[in-house]
């Protein structure tokens, strides 16, 4: 029970960001209509709030273990500077991922079909950063 709500939160974190993903790869925005600017706030938000969950849940766990196994005790500051960093960083990279693959759909070159585990992939907090940059 004393990880439930990280678990907890990092399950919902990664819901967030795969909702985030595949909304993204399923529409892109081509206007400035409200249906567009809707889709895209909504893809931002779902990726934000979940990749803040999920880093949050882990760095919680990390430094729990930490100080539960190594008895490695850290000021606050720490902790939520680390988490802090790595979620702005995963989501700024992440943003520039998600443009690129709503790019892809629109290039005929381009078979999701030839390679469907990419989708799933993308929906990973912080793989998106790992993907080469689509941009030629």
């Amino acid at each position: 029970m004393e990880y439930a709500y990280p678990v907890v939160g990092f399950l919902a974190g990664m819901a967030l960001v795969a909702t985030s993903v595949f909304t993204a790869f399923l529409y892109t925005p081509t206007t400035s209509s409200t249906v567009d600017t809707a889709i895209t706030a909504f893809t931002g938000a779902t990726l934000q709030i979940g990749d803040f969950l999920s880093v949050s849940s882990v760095t919680a766990i990390v430094f729990d273990l930490l100080a539960a196994q190594f008895g490695m005790q850290y000021p606050m500051l720490v902790p939520f500077t680390i988490a802090y960093l790595a979620t702005h960083l995963i989501v700024y990279y992440s943003s520039l991922r998600i443009t690129d693959v709503q790019g892809e759909p629109l290039d005929p070159d381009f078979d999701i079909r030839e390679n469907p585990l990419r989708l799933a992939t993308l929906s990973i907090p912080g793989a998106l950063i790992l993907l080469p940059s689509g941009r030629r």
